[in-house]
C-alpha cells in the first residue's frame, strides 16, 4: 500500500517542480528587469502586499546609476552615492510608486526609507551605496508594497501593468526612460474564493498551482519595452467564479478521491464472499485494480494542482476547476467498471467447489409412451417402487408427495400418516400440518395464531440435524411483533430466502468491516456480546437465534463458546427475553453437548 502511494507523491512532486519557473542567471547585455512576489487576500475587498525588486544590467545599470548621482548627489561633489543620498532617491521613487496599480490593488503604501538604517539601505540595494561614477556592475534596488483594491471582476494587465506601475515611476524620479528589453518575474500568492481566470496571452507565459485555499501564479516576459511596446497579457480577478472555485472544487475532488479509493476493497470483499470460508484466505486482491484507482486519483489531482497544464497547446489554455465537477463522477464509474469487469474476470477461475450453485427453473420433460412422470418435479417414476397416487389420479414421486403436503390439483392432504389434524387454541378452526413441525412453530391457517408460545425469560436449546425448526420459531416470534434477531454464520440472503425472516433482523458472523450488519466471529467478548446487549437491553420481549455454534467453537475454543452463552442466557433472563440456541449434535463431542444443555430450560431435541 506504501510504494504505491509513494509513487504517486513522487509523481505528484515532479510535476509541481516542472512547473516552477526555472531562476535564471544574471542576464547578458542591456536590460531593465522586475521581480515581485505578490499576495492577494480577497475577502469583501483585495488586499495586497508584497515585495518588488528593480534590477538593471549593461548599460541600463549605467544610465540610470548615472542620472541617481546627477539628481541625488549632495556636497562633496565626489560622484559617489552614500547611505544618506541613496535614501534620498528611494524615498522620492517610492513616492512616485504611490496610486499606480498593480495586480488588481492600488498601492497605497510603501517601504519608508526615511525611518531605516543604513545597513537595512545597504542590504537592499547593490551597486548604489559607495559605487563611483564609472562603475560597469548591475544594479538593484528593492522594497515593500501594500494596497487595496475593489471591484467583483476586473481585467488585470499582467506585463504592461508592472511597466506602468515601476518603468513609469523610475522615469519621474530619476529621468530613465526604458525603451529596450524587459524582464518580468512575477509571483502572486491568492488567499480567499477569488481566482485569477480567463488569460489571454500573445507574449510571456503563465504557470500556477491550484490550492483549496486559492492559488500560486508565476507569470514571465522577456521582450521589449516601452510606449512603442505595449506587453500584451491579461488575466480577469473574479471574486467568485462558477467555473474556478477552488474550494469547491477541492471538496468534490476529495470526496470523489475517497469513493475511487474504496471501491477497491468494496469490490474485493464482494469477490472475498463468493469463495466458501474455508478458501477466503486464499482469495488476494487485484493489483492491477488498486493501481487503476492510484492512476485515476492521481490524474484527477494532477487537473486539480496545474490550471496551465495544457499551455503547450496555447498560451492562453486553462484548465477551469470547474471541468472537475464532470471528470470526477466519470472516473468514479470507470472505476468501479474497471474493478467489476477485472474481478468479475478473476471470479471465473475460482475452483468450482467453490462456486455458489444458483438454481434455475427446470424444464418440463415430455412424457414418453408407457412412461409416467411426477407432476410435481415432472421426472420420470419408477412404476411400483416410487409411486404415489392421488385420489384425483394425478401421480408423483413419494418423497414429492411428503414436501408438498397438499395435491397441487385437488388440494386433498396427501401421505395421511405423515399428516396430522390440530384444533386452533385461538379461534377453534381445525387444521392440517406435516406432524414434523415444532409445536412452536405450528400458525393456524385461518387467524394465524400460533399453537404454543415462546416464553420471555426462557431459553431453548434445539437439537436437530436440519436448522429449520429453529429458524420457524424465530420467525414466528418476528411474526407475533416481537423484536427478533438471528446471528448466524450463513450467507443472510440465503437464510431470509429459505426461511422468510421478513420480521427478523439478521445478523452475519463475517470477519469483513463493510457491512454494518456484519459481526466479528473472532470477538465474543466485544463485538458479538455488544451486539446481543444492545439489542435486549433496548427491547422489550425480544429473542436472539444462535446459530453457527459449531464455527464459532473451531474459531474460538469450547470455553470462550460456552461462556458467551452463559452471559446471553444471563442477559434474556434480566431482561425477560429469549435465547434459542440451534445444535447440531453430530457436529459437536458428545461431552460438550451435554456441557451447553444445562445451560438451558427447555431441550428440543429431534435427533
Amino acid at each position: 500500500m506504501r510504494l504505491p502511494i509513494a509513487a504517486v507523491a513522487a509523481f505528484l512532486a515532479f510535476l509541481l517542480v516542472m512547473n516552477l519557473p526555472a531562476s535564471s542567471a544574471q542576464p547578458a547585455g542591456d536590460l531593465m528587469r522586475i521581480d515581485s512576489d505578490i499576495s492577494l487576500t480577497n475577502l469583501a475587498s483585495i488586499e495586497g502586499s508584497g515585495t518588488v525588486k528593480l534590477s538593471f544590467y549593461g548599460a541600463d545599470a549605467t544610465a540610470v546609476r548615472t542620472n541617481i548621482i546627477n539628481l541625488y548627489e549632495r556636497e562633496p561633489a565626489n560622484q559617489i552615492l552614500d547611505s544618506s543620498e541613496v535614501r534620498a532617491f528611494m524615498n522620492a521613487f517610492t513616492k512616485d510608486v504611490l496610486g499606480k496599480t498593480y495586480w488588481g490593488f492600488t498601492i497605497k503604501g510603501t517601504t519608508n526609507f526615511s525611518t531605516v538604517t543604513d545597513s537595512y539601505i545597504i542590504s537592499h540595494t547593490t551597486g548604489l551605496v559607495s559605487a563611483p561614477l564609472s562603475s560597469t556592475d548591475p544594479l538593484s534596488f528593492s522594497f515593500q508594497i501594500n494596497g487595496t483594491g475593489t471591484g467583483a471582476s476586473k481585467v488585470i494587465p499582467m506585463g504592461q501593468g508592472a511597466y506602468d506601475a515601476f518603468a513609469i515611476a523610475l522615469e519621474s524620479s530619476v529621468g530613465y526612460y526604458l525603451n529596450g528589453s524587459l524582464e518580468l518575474r512575477s509571483r502572486v500568492s491568492t488567499y480567499g474564493l477569488g481566482s485569477l481566470t480567463k488569460p489571454t496571452l500573445s507574449v510571456g507565459s503563465l504557470s500556477a498551482i491550484r490550492l483549496p485555499w486559492g492559488e500560486v501564479l508565476w507569470y514571465s516576459y522577456d521582450g521589449p519595452a516601452g510606449p512603442d511596446n505595449a506587453i500584451n497579457g491579461t488575466v480577469t480577478y473574479e471574486t467568485i467564479s462558477i467555473l474556478e472555485s477552488q474550494s469547491i472544487a477541492f471538496v468534490v475532488l476529495f470526496v470523489g478521491c475517497l469513493l475511487i479509493m474504496r471501491l477497491p476493497g468494496k469490490r474485493f470483499d464482494k469477490f472475498e464472499k463468493l469463495h466458501p470460508r474455508k478458501f477466503r484466505k486464499y482469495a488476494k486482491p487485484l493489483v492491477s485494480v488498486r493501481a487503476s484507482a492510484y492512476a485515476f486519483t492521481a490524474v484527477l489531482a494532477v487537473l486539480y494542482l496545474f490550471p496551465y497544464l495544457f499551455t503547450s497547446l496555447g498560451r492562453s489554455v486553462m484548465f477551469y476547476a470547474g471541468y472537475l465537477f464532470v471528470l470526477v463522477p466519470i472516473a468514479y464509474f470507470a472505476e468501479a467498471l474497471i474493478s467489476k469487469v477485472l474481478y468479475d474476470s478473476a471470479a471465473q477461475s475460482i475452483p468450482e467447489e467453490s462456486i455458489i450453485e444458483v438454481k434455475h427453473a427446470v424444464i418440463q420433460p415430455t412424457e414418453g409412451e408407457g412412461e409416467l412422470l411426477c407432476k410435481i418435479c415432472y421426472m420420470p417414476i419408477e412404476a411400483g417402487l416410487d409411486l404415489f397416487r392421488c385420489s384425483c389420479g394425478l401421480t408423483m414421486h413419494v418423497s414429492c408427495a411428503e414436501k408438498a403436503l397438499t395435491c397441487p390439483q385437488c388440494g386433498e392432504p396427501l401421505v395421511q400418516l405423515k399428516t396430522r389434524s390440530i384444533q386452533c387454541r385461538t379461534c377453534g378452526e381445525t387444521f392440517l400440518y406435516s406432524g414434523e413441525e415444532d409445536a412452536y412453530s405450528i400458525q393456524c391457517t385461518k387467524c394465524g395464531a400460533f399453537q404454543e408460545e415462546i416464553k420471555p425469560g426462557t431459553n431453548y436449546l434445539i437439537a436437530d440435524e436440519d436448522p429449520r425448526n429453529a429458524f420457524m420459531m424465530i420467525r414466528a416470534m418476528g411474526l407475533s411483533n416481537r423484536p427478533a434477531m438471528c446471528l448466524t454464520s450463513s450467507f443472510p440472503g440465503k437464510i431470509r430466502s429459505d426461511y422468510d425472516l421478513k420480521d427478523v433482523l439478521v445478523k452475519w458472523f463475517s470477519d469483513s468491516t463493510t457491512d454494518i450488519d456484519n459481526v466479528n466471529p473472532g470477538d465474543l467478548e466485544g463485538d458479538a456480546m455488544e451486539t446481543v446487549s444492545t439489542f435486549l437491553m433496548t427491547t422489550k420481549g425480544s429473542g436472539v437465534l444462535l446459530d453457527g455454534i459449531d464455527f464459532l467453537i473451531e474459531l474460538n475454543g469450547f470455553d470462550k463458546v460456552l461462556a458467551f452463552i452463559k452471559k446471553m442466557n444471563d442477559l434474556a433472563t434480566t431482561h425477560g427475553s429469549t435465547i434459542l440456541l440451534y445444535v447440531n449434535k453430530t457436529k459437536l463431542p458428545p461431552e460438550q453437548y451435554k456441557v451447553i444443555s444445562a445451560e438451558f430450560a427447555e431441550i428440543h431435541d429431534y435427533q
